[in-house]
């Protein structure tokens, strides 16, 4: 797991990143951090996510390299929303219906800058 931070202020956005490819997650963090201070949390497997939800701290943003059955059924969901997390899964584009129904967003790869901002601005406007 590598967390990386602009500032201590509290206030800034937290982005928890799931993705085993250290190229494509250094793109995601990349995007990120260039929307400004914030503090990123890159995890390789998705059984460490929950073992890295601080009680104090609330996710603005989970970018998922997963299906959407995966998420459920590990039950990843009800963990992040419990941080105030929206999901933003990263593969099965054929799950984007049930994506969208339960108000998550979808990043297709391969995927740009501009597509990560327009995906942070689609579940902010939920």
């Amino acid at each position: 797991m590598t967390v990386t931070s602009d500032s201590m202020d509290p206030a800034q956005p937290i982005f928890l990143v799931f993705e085993r490819d250290a190229l494509i997650a250094e793109d995601i963090i990349g995007s990120l951090r260039d929307l400004g201070p914030c503090e990123t949390i890159h995890v390789n497997d998705p059984v460490e996510v929950p073992r890295h939800l601080d009680l104090d701290k609330r996710i603005s943003a989970a970018f998922l390299e997963m299906r959407y059955d995966q998420v459920i059924e590990l039950g990843l969901d009800r963990h992040l929303a419990d941080h105030g997390a929206r999901i933003i899964l990263t593969i099965g584009e054929d799950d984007e219906k049930d994506a969208q129904a339960r108000g998550w967003g979808m990043l297709v790869r391969p995927f740009t800058d501009q597509m990560i901002r327009d995906a942070l601005a689609d579940i902010g406007s939920r």
